[in-house]
């Protein structure tokens, strides 16, 4: 029997109701649950046949140490022109209709930490064999999600990887996107720390696609700055948003830090040039360069390894 209050509201009928909410509710969380450790289960699986059947595709974006301005004359020297410096390494997986798919997004919600390590130790040890053979200037790149940072033992892997290829901490950075800071926090500041104190180079990638937060500069040990590649594309005259403001800061206080500056998605010489004048010191991107397999990044080495 229902119990009817003054404005006629039937208290029962209301109990009801809610149950029937919460009842949903719980069902609708334990589905996603569901979805979440099926689809979890499924990259775990792709990732461990991948490892088992060496699977990977390796491919180097070539990155290019710009000149400063008005340096690049017919009585500089090599040092003195724009080459190429180094590479970002990307990791693909095949797929039938895709062709090939980043592995870095795959990792990022990976709740499989002995994988999450067994691909961290694949992919440095590819990256740390491959610059081994550069030329001994070239640094290489390596984005790992934030993630596999603050697992224990990262430390011991880079260095390890770096040891059996004898090549040194200064060869290698782990890139991080900016996005991840937040949801890091302090645990992911402290990982920082950590393999900075070992040597092991650290770079931000993606600077001012989301956040583009200046404070974060002097806060960590970075060596390096990787800006987002929209802001080469706001970098010239005429855009309705005149970004320059930032890439001039960010520059002016990474280097305040001895960080090192790239800007991402260069296009064409125009950009290069107005980027030139801003203080970044490498580009990568399409004007540079397309993501290439080993053989062709050492091709690269063999002509620009002055």
């Amino acid at each position: 029997m229902s119990v009817i209050d003054s404005g006629g509201y039937q208290e029962s009928d209301a109990v009801v109701a809610e149950t029937s909410s919460t009842t949903t509710d719980r069902r609708t969380r334990a589905s996603l649950r569901r979805l979440v450790a099926g689809e979890q289960r499924k990259r775990a699986m792709r990732l461990t046949e991948a490892l088992r059947d060496d699977a990977f595709c390796l491919r180097f974006l070539p990155r290019q140490r710009l000149a400063r301005a008005g340096a690049a004359t017919a009585d500089a020297g090599p040092a003195e022109f724009d080459r190429i410096e180094g590479a970002e390494l990307w990791l693909g997986l095949p797929n039938r209709r895709r062709g090939l798919v980043s592995v870095t997004p795959l990792l990022r919600d990976l709740d499989r930490p002995v994988l999450r390590e067994d691909m961290l130790r694949f992919t440095l040890d590819a990256a740390a064999a491959e610059v081994a053979i550069w030329p001994t200037h070239w640094r290489i790149a390596v984005p790992v999600p934030s993630r596999i940072l603050v697992d224990g033992g990262v430390c011991d892997i880079v260095l390890a990887a770096l040891a059996q290829a004898g090549v040194g901490a200064e060869r290698i950075d782990l890139q991080i996107d900016e996005s991840e800071l937040v949801e890091g926090g302090m645990a992911l500041h402290h990982a920082i720390g950590a393999l900075r104190e070992h040597g092991i180079g650290v770079s931000l990638e993606g600077f001012g696609a989301i956040f583009g937060s200046l404070a974060l500069l002097p806060r960590l040990p970075l060596t390096g700055l990787k800006l987002d590649r929209r802001l080469a594309h706001a970098t010239m005259p005429g855009d309705a948003v005149d970004e320059t403001i930032l890439i001039r800061a960010a520059v002016e206080i990474a280097h305040r830090q001895g960080v090192l500056v790239t800007i991402d998605g260069v296009e064409t010489a125009a950009e290069t040039e107005r980027i030139r004048g801003l203080g970044v010191d490498l580009v990568q991107g399409p004007w540079i360069g397309p993501a290439m397999p080993a053989e062709a990044i050492r091709a690269r080495a063999r002509v620009s390894g002055l």
